[in-house]
């Protein structure tokens, strides 16, 4: 499952705005156990993510959907909804990571603190294991590089006490052995661009979107105004003003045309 720190408000949303999302079961998942939350039984809450499909895709197939919902209704209380503020970020972690040679090595052992953080929120029995994906993690850690180059990070990393592997061949996730209590240094919400976020702190060119809030890399500022939106929200924002104008110039055509009658 990838990181989502108040599943109730996102599940809610995705509900308003008839959204399945990029990964369609992931959504219905945390749509059945938003329904579980709010008190519907398993046989609602099948009901339900029926109607929920037909309103995102009306086109759907329940047929085809149907063994897919009946599991998601069925295993909807097997974990409780994840509902936390945050993960905090010490000094002395920090510090650690700044012994790091590299900004791509120091932005993957953020990143990994990070999630092995959130993972430890979620559980009592986590004990700083990082529970994501290699391509999740890599793509938190805004880090682009070949599977040789990977694999030699977290060799790094493991070779600087930093990490360890689990001894399971078929556990592919790593635990975090540099978690100390300390100073608040970053207060973490938000599990996307996680490297930049960690670029940030120390002073680099990222921003803060207004609209969405996703860090991101401050562009060549247009005739020197100072950014405030994401490329995807910048676009979103542009269409949405071109519309707007264009049903302000037909309403004013409209009046002036009743108006000549």
């Amino acid at each position: 499952m990838s990181i989502v720190l108040n599943e109730y408000e996102w599940a809610e949303r995705m509900i308003e705005n008839h959204d399945l999302g990029k990964k369609p079961i992931e959504t219905l998942t945390r749509v059945a156990k938003y329904y579980l939350k709010n008190g519907y039984s398993k046989p609602e809450i099948r009901r339900m993510l029926d109607d929920f499909m037909l309103q995102c895709d009306p086109q759907a197939s329940l047929v085809h959907w149907s063994e897919m919902l009946d599991k998601v209704a069925k295993s909807a209380g097997k974990f409780p909804l994840i509902q936390i503020d945050g993960v905090d970020i010490t000094d002395k972690e920090l510090a650690r990571i700044e012994s790091l040679g590299g900004k791509q090595i120091r932005r993957l052992a953020f990143t990994l603190l990070c999630v092995a953080k959130y993972w430890d929120a979620v559980s009592e029995q986590n004990n700083h294991w990082a529970n994501s994906s290699d391509k999740e993690v890599m793509q938190m850690s805004n880090i682009n590089t070949s599977i040789r180059r990977q694999s030699a990070m977290f060799a790094e990393l493991r070779n600087a006490g930093l990490i360890r592997f689990s001894k399971k061949i078929d556990n592919l996730n790593v635990q975090v052995l540099f978690i100390e209590p300390g100073e608040t240094a970053i207060h973490i919400q938000d599990f996307r661009n996680l490297g930049y976020q960690y670029l940030k702190h120390y002073g680099g060119a990222y921003f803060e979107c207004v609209n969405c809030g996703i860090t991101v890399k401050i562009q060549e500022p247009a005739r020197g105004r100072r950014q405030k939106y994401c490329p995807s929200c910048a676009v979103e924002l542009h269409t949405k003003q071109k519309v707007e104008s264009v049903m302000r110039r037909r309403r004013a055509l409209r009046t002036d045309l009743h108006q000549t009658c």
